[in-house]
Order: C-alpha cells, then sequence, then structure tokens
C-alpha cells in the first residue's frame, strides 16, 4: 500500500467518523420530544462503543511498536 492510498483511506475514514454524528445529531434535533430520549440513549451507546474502539485501536498501534 503506498502513501495515497494511506491517505484515502485515512480520509475516507475521518469523513465518516465525522458524518455519522452528524447525521444522528440531525436525526434527534428533528425528533419529537417524547423520542428524544430514546434517541439521545442511542446515541450515548454509540459514542461509548466508538471511543472504546479508539482506545483499544491506539493500544494496538502502540504495543505494537514499542
Amino acid at each position: 500500500m503506498d502513501t495515497v492510498d494511506i491517505i484515502r483511506l485515512v480520509s475516507g475514514a475521518l469523513l465518516i467518523a465525522i458524518g455519522v454524528p452528524l447525521f444522528n445529531l440531525a436525526r434527534y434535533l428533528l425528533a419529537s420530544e417524547e423520542n428524544k430520549k430514546r434517541i439521545a440513549r442511542g446515541l450515548k451507546v454509540i459514542g461509548i462503543v466508538w471511543m472504546s474502539v479508539g482506545v483499544i485501536l491506539y493500544l494496538v498501534v502502540l504495543l505494537t511498536h514499542i
């Protein structure tokens, strides 16, 4: 894999990482009041999962390069 492929891969990952939360935030803001609590709980779970995966990836990279 050359540098151009890595840049494209990282750019795609960043666009996905920015787009999904924006989509979910817009969905939350457009929801009626009774649905907002349910949607907020779902967004909280998604955020925790994403942070956990990010920490695991960070640790894997650190441990493989030590």
